[in-house]
């Protein structure tokens, strides 16, 4: 008989305290669930006032638009130093308020390829406010590439062909902010 009484005893403390811990996780999730939802929601805020990093759809006109330095880092799924770039990239975003930069998927935007001459990606063009093509400095440190119309002469486009390094990504900037 005190064997019996023993054994329900124990069972139920180990019901009571599955209830317990039960109870304890569902409180706690709760609570963890608010926390997330309140990052969440700060973090979405924060974001809403700054320009996405990827570009959605791809058109001339935005270039053009744009009311600050324009930054434009062109790439694909696929590519390596385009992916080894992308966490520099949305830091710098996040972070620069004085110059846009911007990623371009350019298998999700084909229509890039009708007015960038793209060689390889990462390919990086580099614009003025209104879309005005960037002239760098002579003593840049970065390798910039200048196109001109054919038929004028007259600048139309910098770029710089390759994976840069976040420092690299700050010398453009300050290049830009120096212009």
């Amino acid at each position: 008989m005190k064997k019996k009484i023993v054994n329900s005893i124990v069972i139920l403390i180990v019901i009571a305290l599955v209830g317990a811990v039960f109870l304890i996780k569902q409180s706690g999730s709760g609570n963890m669930a608010s926390m997330q939802a309140s990052i969440d929601d700060n973090a979405s805020r924060e974001q809403s006032s700054r320009t996405p990093l990827e570009i959605a759809s791809f058109s001339p006109e935005m270039i053009k638009t744009n009311e600050k330095p324009l930054i434009i880092v062109m790439g694909e799924s696929w590519c390596q130093p385009c992916l080894r770039m992308m966490p520099d990239l949305t830091e710098l975003s996040r972070t620069v308020d004085d110059v846009d930069i911007r990623y371009l998927d350019l298998g999700k935007n084909e229509a890039a390829f009708q007015y960038f001459p793209i060689r390889v990606t990462p390919t990086i063009a580099v614009f003025m406010p209104d879309g005005v093509p960037f002239t760098p400095p002579e003593d840049s440190e970065i390798e910039y590439i200048l196109y001109t119309y054919k038929d004028s002469g007259e600048h139309a486009l910098t770029i710089h062909e390759g994976y840069l390094t976040k420092s690299q990504l700050e010398t453009i900037i300050e290049d830009l902010r120096d212009a």
